[in-house]
């Protein structure tokens, strides 16, 4: 069967004798093997409607994720693996069985245990071809009240932003991919599930953390080596004196990355930084390269449009036009620069700053290791007194604001700095207002409030 406008493969970058996934239990896993190996899964899996998907492993994931799309469910991503999370999913989608790799705590769905088939050599299975505008899985975001807001996505477009990026950043089948970030998250599940199955590129089925344990996966794939991750990630490598091998690209998304950061990745690991640009709702749209581009370009065939209440796009792979989150400010080229998420744009006194600029400054402040300005509560702050969560061992708030001083109108100093071991970032790096507010009020006042 050939691929339609209608019909796509469920590997449209099929190499049979190719490695895919870069495991450490089963070494290379072929193309051939994987797609058996679903298959086999498939036949295994409890008849239901979604499935949940768990599994922490990229490898045993993106399994369960084809199993599932050769047995007709449809995979629900959840934004973390905390059973209360996927228990508020589940009211949503009755029938909803959980997929894991590993046990989680305090789960009370039903759930399988998620393992790697044997199969007979000789077992071999046809390609399956999924109707492009089939829904195949839904994406969970998280906002500040913390329940899972559903974004629902086709076959058809899934690979078509797998193919945009892929053209943008020059994947192919010899490229070897590692990823610190989860594959439930639309960033992860593009460009460490996604862009292989598109064009055939292999990736390492671990998730490495540890500055070390990144550099070990990096050592272990075949070059060319791309490092899809993010700036947490990114700064920890830098700090880390290690010794890298040679990268040929490095990705960053979930945050802003700081150019000062950017530059040292760069030098550090003699390679190229770009920043994707992307949400849920449209996958990966635009990208930069950080120490170079201070715009953002646009994938081909992404189509934006100035509207009353913001920035709308249209793409190949958008099934209509989607209003983005972020104020954006276009240039002369047809690029644009990025102001600041409109939910997070901050008037104060009658300035305006976004908290995304106002990170960026401070983080970039000599001793911050991490930090992030929090804006307030306005039904328990209705004056409105910004605060600030850092990481910062050996500064003071006075050393702080003096660090400030000159990057941000001082109309935005915070009222509150309360200092912290580490932030609370989840799996995908970002931080969930929650905990931030947590923070705050657990906090003891006295010397981190202002005078």
């Amino acid at each position: 069967m050939a691929e339609t406008p209608e019909s796509l493969p469920l590997l449209p970058g099929f190499q049979a004798d190719r490695p895919l996934f870069l495991t450490d239990s089963a070494g290379a896993v072929t193309h051939r093997e994987f797609l058996n190996k679903a298959d086999a899964l498939a036949r295994t899996l409890p008849a239901a409607p979604y499935l949940i998907n768990l599994c922490n492993d990229r490898y045993l994931f993106a399994l369960a994720f084809v199993a599932g799309l050769i047995r007709g469910a449809v995979s629900l991503f959840p934004p973390n693996r905390l059973a209360t999370t996927a228990h508020e999913i589940g009211l949503d989608y009755p029938g909803a069985v959980c997929i894991a790799d590993t046990p989680v705590e305090g789960l009370e769905l039903p759930r399988c245990l998620v393992e790697e088939p044997d199969l007979p050599a000789c077992f071999t299975r046809a390609m399956p071809f999924i109707a492009a505008d089939r829904e195949v899985f839904i994406g969970f975001t998280s906002g500040s009240t913390g329940h899972p807001r559903p974004h629902p996505k086709r076959w058809g477009d899934l690979v078509g932003c797998a193919r945009a990026a892929a053209r943008r950043f020059g994947f192919g089948p010899e490229c070897s991919i590692v990823a610190t970030v989860v594959p439930q998250h639309m960033y992860g599940l593009e460009l460490s599930i996604m862009v292989p199955f598109a064009t055939g590129a292999a990736v390492a089925a671990a998730r490495p953390f540890f500055p070390a344990d990144i550099r070990d996966a990096l050592a272990n794939a075949p070059a060319p080596r791309i490092l899809v991750t993010t700036p947490v990630h990114l700064a920890s490598c830098v700090e880390a004196g290690l010794t890298w091998p040679a990268v040929d690209m490095v990705i960053s998304a979930t945050a802003p990355l700081p150019q000062t950061l950017a530059e040292r990745v760069e030098s550090l690991l003699s390679t190229q930084v770009l920043e994707i640009y992307g949400s849920t709702e449209t996958g990966s749209i635009a990208s930069r390269r950080t120490c170079r581009d201070p715009a953002w370009t646009w994938y081909e065939s992404v189509r934006p449009q100035r509207e009353t209440d913001g920035v709308s796009v249209t793409a190949d792979f958008l099934p209509a036009p989607t209003l983005l989150g972020d104020l954006l400010d276009f240039d002369g080229d047809g690029g644009f620069r990025l102001v600041g998420r409109t939910a997070e744009m901050l008037k104060v006194g009658g300035k305006r700053a976004s908290l995304a600029d106002l990170n960026l400054k401070l983080t970039g402040i000599e001793g911050v290791c991490d930090g992030v300005f929090v804006a307030p509560d306005r039904d328990r702050d209705p004056v409105g007194r910004l605060a600030v969560i850092a990481v910062a061992p050996g500064l003071s708030r006075q050393a702080l604001i003096a660090g400030l001083a000159g990057r941000i109108d001082p109309v935005f100093y915070p009222r509150r700095v309360v200092f912290v071991d580490c932030l609370p970032r989840n799996e995908a790096g970002k931080l969930p207002r929650e905990s931030l507010l947590r923070i705050l009020e657990n906090a003891t006042l006295g010397e981190r409030d202002a005078d």
